[in-house]
């Protein structure tokens, strides 16, 4: 999978290597111990996929919230690195996109005259198996993968569920109301199509990174 990268219109007419912020001497080091047919681009895939490997992540749990990361060269030859370039470049894909991406094959149970509106806020159900969107608006049978991908401590769904409501400032009386956003005030079910795809961006983001092989030399651990 290629990795795309949007640009400001002023560089439009510029070469990638200009402003892709990856150095000449980490181009060099990476086309050195992997391949000398390695792109800059080639490198953001890689990072964004080793950075998400298990045990980078688990080894170095507590400097990673202290400090920048360190990139390690994955043992391997660049096999083990066309995996995590081809892992992260579609995790990239997939979570800049996500508003546009596959949709989970979730049942939505609506139940007769219910609608697809927050009335107050959604909560879970079952540990967390079901999502009431309202009293008479549920998704069901949602898998533990959808939750096993998170980001600062939520998956995309529980980061949705703790965002999006209905809310009315108590000084100005001000009401906030997720129902009017965007298209979900004239098509309802769009908001439900939004939980769907972060259901799968949960799912799928689990399973690649699932598949990633070991970042680190095994005399780590």
């Amino acid at each position: 999978m290629a990795l795309e990268f949007d640009t400001y219109e002023d560089d439009k007419n510029s070469n990638f290597d200009e402003f892709n912020n990856v150095t000449d001497w980490s181009l060099q080091t990476f086309q050195r111990v992997y391949s000398p047919d390695l792109t800059k681009q080639d490198i953001w895939a890689y990072i964004y996929g080793v950075l998400h490997a298990p045990d980078l992540r688990q080894e170095f749990r507590t400097e990673l919230q202290k400090n920048l990361p360190r990139i390690p060269l994955a043992p391997g030859g660049i096999d083990v690195f066309r995996a995590f370039q081809r892992g992260g470049a579609e995790l990239f894909s997939l979570h800049v996109d996500y508003e546009n991406c596959q949709e989970a094959e979730l049942a939505v149970i609506l139940e007769e005259g219910g609608d697809y509106r927050i009335k107050d806020m959604m909560r879970w159900e079952k540990e967390k198996t079901v999502l009431a969107v309202n009293n008479r608006c549920r998704i069901v049978d949602i898998p533990p993968e959808a939750h096993s991908y998170q980001i600062s401590g939520r998956s995309p769904l529980e980061w949705a569920v703790a965002s999006l409501r209905v809310k009315k400032d108590s000084k100005s009386g001000i009401v906030d109301d997720v129902n009017g956003w965007r298209a979900w005030v004239d098509e309802p079910y769009e908001l439900i199509r939004h939980l769907l795809r972060l259901a799968f961006i949960g799912i799928r983001s689990a399973e690649i990174i699932q598949q990633l092989p070991p970042s680190l030399p095994s005399e780590v651990f």
